[in-house]
């Protein structure tokens, strides 16, 4: 590495996945000296974004697994990496020099438009997720962000629509009274029906633990008609047959909470693609001092002795700090090798012609596909050109559900039913590209025998938002630091005094033009 690093921090974070970086601002926040640090040239880990080249090109990576030194652990593992990955195209790489047989207009024309080399040269307006994530209007992301101050980071965007699909045709979901009132395909007194459950919802205890009634048991005993059940059970609580009636009215309640607080659905969506949430901590840390070294030496390494993690080397470095914050994908193989990973979330991003319910203007849609014989529960969230991830005209559709089998298996109904790849279906959104892999589902990892001043953060999970996230940052942060306050407000550029007045803070956020200090 040709420019070194300071020698001494309180905390070293290894990684820049979205908890990582969370801890990072929260850490350098209340002035801790912080390192984030990264084997990768990218912010993110398996939260980031990419541009159509570098996701087309993506190969999952992770630190080398061989030792330099025999008493330390080189950081990186094999087993919470992303699998499976795999990219396709579906058009020509350039437009053919000979029309296609007169018998075939629609195929020529398509083909025509869009190959492989336009939609390339356009690689930068593209902002694909590895993990996209929406977020509740007022969910515990959305209040962190205003709390602390960090909204001023991020843009975000409404969702405009909530889709399901229901009896073999995608329909709207009511998000509110007026949409309720305004659907053609709800009888008067389904509307009155309706109504009147979400609003006995609100009065419902939502701790009920009453393992032998399920909320499609509840919502059926209700006498609504099987379209309100699809609507309020698939759509508005993201639930299965099977799903308790205590979770059921619980993400109900989350759905109707959030509703009319910034749109006409209870969700917002980050511009430029969720990969901006983790980059926004990030920035906020580097503001209040905190350093970040990407694209670092893939042999990193730590010295442990009597349970506790002494340095990290990079380079010809060592690196000495209080306490770490490891990333999954960077947890030493000896401290993961009995770990068995039995579940992944499977993914599928397309990019396609129009979208899945074309109107006249362009909607940033959430698609909750319900569960098929066979098949698992499918959140699908359609972008277009006005969220910054991809070009005019184009689209970029997100699946995501718990893998069965594999990603291309799990998501075979779905391209049957709603899209086109060879234009037998001209009406249809034509998938131009596909992408597939498997990210581990290790919501809920617990390590044993592990440094006690090393904190684990895990990997992405199935949750609509980031809420969870939030909740695990503050459980290690209070771990970390346990009379220090989580994220407190950082103050506004123009509520800082630069000079004898100046306070710690404003010594450090004089200039936020040079946020993002980085080593490379």
């Amino acid at each position: 590495m040709e420019n070194q690093l300071p020698t001494n921090f309180d905390v070293i974070v290894i990684g820049t996945g979205m908890l990582e970086s969370i801890l990072s601002a929260a850490a350098s926040r209340v002035g801790k000296n912080v390192l984030q640090i990264d084997c990768n040239d990218y912010y993110g880990g398996h939260w980031a974004s990419f541009n159509l080249k570098s996701i087309h090109s993506f190969s999952p990576s992770f630190c080398e697994t061989q030792k330099s030194h025999s008493d330390h652990k080189t950081i990186g593992n094999t087993i919470f990496n992303i699998q499976n990955f795999e990219t396709q195209w579906h058009i020509p790489e350039t437009e053919p020099e000979t029309p296609y047989l007169e018998e075939s207009p629609q195929e020529t024309q398509t083909q025509r438009l869009y190959t492989q080399s336009k939609l390339l040269d356009d690689s930068r307006k593209f902002n694909i997720d590895l993990m996209p994530k929406l977020h509740f209007a007022r969910g515990d992301f959305v209040e962190l962000l205003i709390s602390s101050n960090i909204a001023r980071y991020v843009e975000y965007r409404s969702v405009s629509r909530v889709l399901t699909y229901l009896n073999g045709q995608l329909e709207v979901v009511p998000c509110s009274r007026s949409d309720v009132f305004a659907n053609n395909r709800v009888s008067v007194i389904e509307k009155r029906m309706l109504m009147k459950l979400l609003t006995s919802l609100e009065e419902i205890d939502d701790t009920l633990n009453d393992k032998d009634v399920t909320f499609k048991k509840y919502l059926s005993s209700k006498k609504l008609s099987d379209s309100l059940i699809h609507f309020i059970l698939y759509a508005m609580a993201r639930s299965t047959d099977g799903t308790s009636l205590a979770k059921g009215v619980k993400r109900t309640k989350q759905f109707l909470n959030s509703l009319g607080r910034f749109g006409k659905t209870p969700f917002l969506f980050s511009m430029y693609g969720s990969g901006e949430t983790p980059q926004a901590f990030c920035r906020l840390s580097a503001v209040f001092g905190g350093i970040f070294a990407l694209n670092q030496e893939p042999q990193l390494s730590i010295k442990v002795e009597n349970n506790s993690l002494k340095f990290l080397r990079t380079g010809e470095q060592e690196i000495k700090a209080d306490k770490f914050v490891v990333g999954a994908e960077y947890f030493p193989q000896e401290f993961v090798k009995a770990v068995d990973v039995k579940d992944y979330i499977a993914r599928a991003i397309f990019i396609t012609d129009q979208s899945v319910m074309p109107t006249d203007h362009e909607h940033l849609t959430l698609l909750m596909y319900p569960p098929e014989e066979g098949k698992n529960i499918v959140t699908i969230i359609e972008t277009g050109s006005h969220t910054g991830t991809c070009p005019k005209n184009f689209f970029l559709v997100h699946l995501i559900a718990k893998q069965l089998r594999t990603p291309k298996d799990d998501f075979q109904h779905i391209i049957k039913n709603l899209f086109t790849i060879n234009d037998s279906l001209p009406n249809r959104p034509k998938i131009l590209w596909s992408c597939y892999f498997s990210i581990p589902l290790i919501s809920d990892l617990k390590l044993e025998d592990v440094p006690e001043n090393m904190f684990v953060c895990s990997g992405p999970d199935m949750d609509l938002d980031y809420d969870s996230v939030i909740r695990k940052g503050k459980n290690i942060f209070q771990m970390m630091y346990p009379d220090l306050e989580f994220l407190p407000r950082a103050p506004d550029p123009e509520e800082i005094i630069i000079g004898e007045q100046s306070t710690s803070e404003g010594a450090v956020m004089n200039n936020e033009a040079n946020e993002t200090s980085h080593v490379q």
